[in-house]
């Protein structure tokens, strides 16, 4: 009876369940066996065997959706960590990158090379040797350059295939790596300064859209920089310059060591530079661990970068700062040196040594970088080989100018970069070829009313070699180069000639982000500096044209373009 009972029930209501429900429980057996799978596949990867290439411990990609791009970057901490060491791409210029790109779309997993591919934003296939950090770390599958996984395929028409990285961690290592073994982004590694990286990606061709740039700053200012905090953990673990050419990381931070030799020495005409570019950074707001040069420092951001800038790498905080100098008197120290609160090796503040007992310093929160007299208990060091300050009366007759060639340089003006000034500099007058500036707004010119590019395109048209009206982005004074360029105008780069628009990329010679700056060129120096008349510089807004002096270094980055008049 109870077997009777058995069928009857297996055949009236079992098997008909299952039959009328085959779909989904098939879907649902699946199911679980996914988990299962992504659990056991989660595990393995947490034991995989170690090499001797730096692994970090990170949370697997596997799970919820991130809710924000703030969550994701806070799961990857180490990855971006990692990069910095792995390629030397800043981590706030990467994330500002990764948004341009493909704007961290989570919700489109069908439909982003993020989702995928784990490509950070535009990882061409190219060698696995580009990736040592990345297969270390993560494995040997960890990338694949066949261009047949999922995600890889490019749609943009520029040729080639995406790279494929088998989670995101791996995908944030090796788009640092990418770049640091192509000779195009050679401006983007070891660059601490997080819009110049991004710059230096642009113009090295990462992308053929014109306004590419413009979006790359944009962002960095509305997204980046708010992880600049990450960019100093990278920095102090690793130093501010991890990567070597060679490909092989160096092993912790990077602090340049004392010497005496010709190749440490550094020309004593920096001093004046490095007061210049630290009295450029005055009213820049405090931020701890601010390494943005427009938006935000702290102390040791700020004497960081004014040496980057000046052609001088130091370590990335006060307490590595201040053990690497040489400790000096107060009768001793000059302009350019750097003044230490705290002892040496374990500085809790530094700032930079202005002459007349005065420094600019990037003080604390609620406040801007100041220039002040000295204070406190403080003590003096100087990096070897800086040099005599050519501004200090204390020093001897003799030049400290090295000349080249023993030949008679009377009479040769040279320069230097200088603040802008509204007449011609005495030591131009007399020498210049074109006509002087007539202040009259010429047919055609349809930008606002006293700005840079209102200024150069009358100036242009006066002296005979217009340069057309650019619209929209196009039109920006740093985007005047790719946008004459691809109207078939003869453009430049480095080599300033006399009657050619100067174009300076956003925050060159102290322009602003993303927009740039105009000028033109009325007069070359023998050493290749040039002097440049422009307009809203001196009284902003009002049409008034000054002049200023741009030194050769700067010129190598300045998109020159002829006009098309005679």
């Amino acid at each position: 009876m109870k077997n009777f009972g058995k069928k009857l029930f297996t055949r009236k209501y079992l098997i008909p369940f299952i039959l009328s429900n085959l779909f989904l429980l098939v879907v649902l057996f699946i199911l679980l066996l996914s988990i299962w799978s992504m659990f056991y596949l989660n595990q393995s990867n947490n034991c995989d065997s170690q090499t001797d290439t730096e692994t970090i411990s990170v949370s697997s990609d596997g799970g919820a959706v991130p809710a924000s791009v703030d969550d994701f970057v806070k799961q990857h901490k180490e990855a971006y960590i990692l990069s910095w060491k792995a390629g030397g791409f800043l981590p706030s210029a990467s994330i500002a990158q990764t948004m341009v790109e493909n704007g961290f779309n989570f919700t489109n997993p069908s439909g982003t090379s993020l989702w995928q591919a784990h490509n950070m934003g535009g990882v061409k296939t190219s060698s696995k040797s580009n990736f040592p950090v990345t297969l270390a770390s993560f494995g040997d599958d960890a990338v694949d350059i066949t261009g047949t996984k999922p995600g890889t395929s490019v749609g943009d028409n520029t040729g080639g295939a995406y790279t494929y990285f088998k989670d995101y961690n791996a995908g944030i290592v090796g788009k640092a790596e990418f770049m640091a073994h192509q000779t195009l982004y050679t401006g983007a590694i070891n660059n601490t300064d997080g819009a110049s990286a991004l710059t230096a990606i642009f113009k090295g061709g990462w992308a053929t859209d014109q306004s590419y740039l413009t979006k790359l700053l944009s962002t960095y200012s509305s997204l980046g920089k708010n992880y600049q905090w990450l960019d100093q953990e990278a920095i102090e673990k690793y130093g501010n310059a991890p990567y070597k050419a060679s490909g092989v990381s160096a092993d912790g931070p990077s602090i340049p060591k004392k010497s005496t030799s010709s190749s440490a020495k550094v020309d004593s005409s920096k001093r004046s530079k490095i007061v210049e570019l630290a009295r450029g950074r005055l009213g820049v707001p405090y931020q701890w661990g601010g390494r943005d040069w427009e938006g935000s420092l702290d102390c040791s951001g700020l004497t960081m970068l004014v040496f980057q800038k000046a052609g001088i790498t130091i370590p990335a905080t006060s307490e590595t700062q201040s053990n690497m100098v040489k400790k000096i008197s107060k009768e001793e120290a000059k302009r350019g040196d750097l003044v230490f609160w705290g002892p040496a090796g374990s500085s809790h503040h530094v700032a930079i040594y202005a002459g007349d007992n005065k420094v600019i310093e990037a003080p604390e929160p609620g406040k801007t970088v100041q220039e002040i007299p000295l204070y406190g208990d403080h003590w003096f060091g100087t990096i070897e080989g800086l040099g005599e300050d050519s501004g200090d009366s204390s020093n001897s007759s003799e030049s400290s100018c090295e000349v080249e060639s023993p030949k008679d340089t009377s009479g040769q003006v040279v320069g230097s970069n200088s603040a802008p000034t509204q007449a011609i500099p005495a030591e131009y007058q007399g020498k210049l070829s074109l006509p002087a500036p007539d202040n009259k707004n010429y047919a055609g010119n349809n930008y606002p009313f006293g700005q840079c590019t209102w200024g150069a395109y009358n100036r242009m048209a006066q002296i005979g070699n217009p340069i057309e009206w650019f619209s929209g982005d196009g039109g920006n004074g740093g985007s005047w180069g790719a946008s004459a360029k691809a109207r078939g105008y003869t453009v430049v780069k480095g080599v300033p000639k006399v009657g050619w628009a100067a174009s300076f990329y956003g925050g060159l010679a102290g322009s602003t982000p993303p927009y740039g700056h105009v000028a033109v060129v009325e007069f070359v120096n023998p050493d290749g500096s040039f002097l440049v008349s422009e307009t809203n510089v001196i009284g902003i807004g009002s049409g008034a044209r000054s002049w200023r002096v741009i030194d050769k270094a700067t010129a190598a980055q300045v998109d020159f373009i002829q006009g098309k008049g005679k």
